[in-house]
């Protein structure tokens, strides 16, 4: 079992060797075909691009919340994670950019000498249950509907529901290769669906001196296969914690919205415990492939090549760790499928960064990003869905966890979003779909949460982890403006949200 009187630096030493334990020789792995098969030449041109690069990018410098997870590894919950899930440890991270791998016992690999005889059979699969209760200061307009515009027996406020469902495959797959794949009901949605989902083959070799993880990974979200709680897939607050489905938002930039409508690959480096890059390409899955995953049918293609790219220097010393990173998308995109237009074409630039401090009892994490969106909207303007032919986007996030005893955990944030004013005087179209043609957004969010068996759960299984939670979404001004942002007579504080939950993972 986890040795809790470790330091944050002993873990970021643990974690390194852990990881050092896979390494082997390099192995080539060709993705799947059918209707996903454009993934292989995706992968393969990453990888070509990202091999050739670790010569160019390196220089000597100076020597799961997921209970399928803590049963691999033989630790608690609380070795990758901080108590504010899905947030992670440096161990975490090692855990992630190592491919889910470590603690399997699925290899032949004779280099992988704590692979004996007798290993029990490792079954990587947890389940997820996240009861709410969500309240809004002011009763929604009209009662909710699904995900084809269908009534959906939830009320306009005070609704508890079981509001997700989820079965992850979280581990080995296979020697080098493991995955994070997680199936999901949502109830707002009355849809189960294929969410979240990270496969990836991960390895380790010395360069000139350097040690250096290298991957590739397949998934269906830009950033899902991101390390640190920054980028959007996992960014706290929002992201992969948990947020009511009552809580309005206001428009995002294309890199947030992309979650499984998309397929994609690519490859990284992590080199030196410090530099990590990596390149991905996506292209907007077809209608078939959409409705056996359990998505819609399509809203929007992309035309050609849409890379993704992701830049990070990492540092780590004593029991603290520092992040400053980039990354980015660009994708030229049809934005209405049902009708011929030329088209968009999206450009996404984020910058972040991220302090964590970690010892025995205390951690804190402080996140900070800002995403700037360029759009090009001729497609847009042709099927009279946009007035501007150019607009621009911004979004900034900065937010801070402190954690006590992996337990009892309080987060704090701030959020902004800011953009061009797209408003059709005569037909009222906006790009943005707001009633005054503005994005511009700012609020707060509080979370308190409580985690009982994040350092190990009750006697007899101790693989389960709950988080008990009360959050508080604020906000300022929402779509444009302070009050009457629907035209409707609704005011910004009437969507001020409150929000129980109850996650349970086993």
């Amino acid at each position: 079992m986890y040795p809790f009187a470790q330091s944050g630096a002993d873990l970021r030493q643990e974690a390194w060797i852990l990881g050092g334990a896979m390494t082997s020789a390099v192995e080539r792995h060709s993705a799947a075909t059918d209707s996903l098969s454009v993934l292989g030449s995706w992968l393969a041109r990453a990888c070509a691009v990202t091999v050739a690069g670790i010569i160019v990018v390196l220089s000597p410098q100076p020597a799961a919340a997921v209970p399928s997870y803590a049963r691999q590894t033989g630790q608690p919950c609380a070795t990758c994670h901080n108590g504010a899930f899905p947030q992670l440890t440096p161990f975490g991270r090692q855990f992630k950019l190592n491919g889910y791998t470590a603690g399997g016992t699925r290899c032949r690999d004779s280099e992988r000498v704590e692979v004996t005889v007798g290993e029990p059979f490792q079954i990587p699969l947890s389940v997820m249950l996240v009861p709410t209760f969500t309240h809004i200061q002011k009763e929604l307009s009209s009662e909710p509907t699904n995900r084809k515009g269908e009534l959906n027996g939830l009320k306009t406020n005070d609704n508890f529901m079981m509001q997700d469902m989820s079965v992850f495959y979280g581990g080995q797959i296979y020697c080098h290769l493991g995955a994070f794949i997680q199936a999901t009901y949502d109830r707002n949605d009355q849809a189960f669906f294929l969410d979240n989902t990270d496969i990836r083959y991960a390895n380790k070799r010395n360069v000139a001196g350097i040690d250096v993880v290298y991957g590739a990974t397949v998934n269906n979200n830009p950033t899902v296969e991101d390390p640190w709680n920054t980028s959007p897939a996992w960014r706290i607050p929002g992201g992969g914690s948990i947020t009511s489905v009552f809580a309005p938002g206001p428009p995002t930039p294309l890199i947030e919205n992309l979650g499984g409508i998309v397929g994609g690959g690519g490859a990284y480096i992590f080199a030196n415990n410090m530099f990590y890059a990596l390149v991905a390409d996506y292209a907007t899955l077809d209608k078939r492939t959409l409705q056996l995953l359990g998505e819609g049918p399509p809203s929007i293609k992309f035309v050609g090549p849409a890379p993704y790219w992701r830049l990070a220097i990492e540092k780590n010393w004593g029991n603290y760790s520092l992040m400053f990173g980039t990354f980015g998308m660009h994708a030229n995109l049809v934005p209405d499928v049902t009708m011929v237009s030329p088209t968009d074409k999206i450009t996404d630039v984020g910058f972040d960064a991220q302090f964590q401090y970690l010892n025995d009892v205390h951690f804190f994490t402080g996140r900070i990003s800002q995403i700037s969106e360029w759009e090009r909207l001729d497609g847009s303007v042709f099927n009279g869905t946009a007035a501007n032919l150019t607009n621009h986007l911004s979004e900034f996030n900065i937010s801070g966890t402190y954690v006590y005893d992996a337990r009892y955990s309080v987060t704090l944030g701030y959020f902004s979003t800011r953009g061009s004013t797209d408003l059709d005087p005569l037909t009222g179209a906006s790009y943005f779909g707001t009633f005054n043609g503005s994005p511009n957004t700012r609020g707060e969010v509080v979370d308190i949460g409580y985690s009982p068996w994040s350092r190990g759960g009750p006697p007899g299984y101790p693989w389960i982890n709950m988080r008990l939670g009360l959050q508080y979404w604020h906000y300022e001004k929402l779509n444009g403006a302070t009050t009457n942002y629907d035209g409707a007579g609704r005011n910004a504080r009437d969507d001020n949200t409150t929000l129980l939950y109850a996650w349970t993972a086993f």
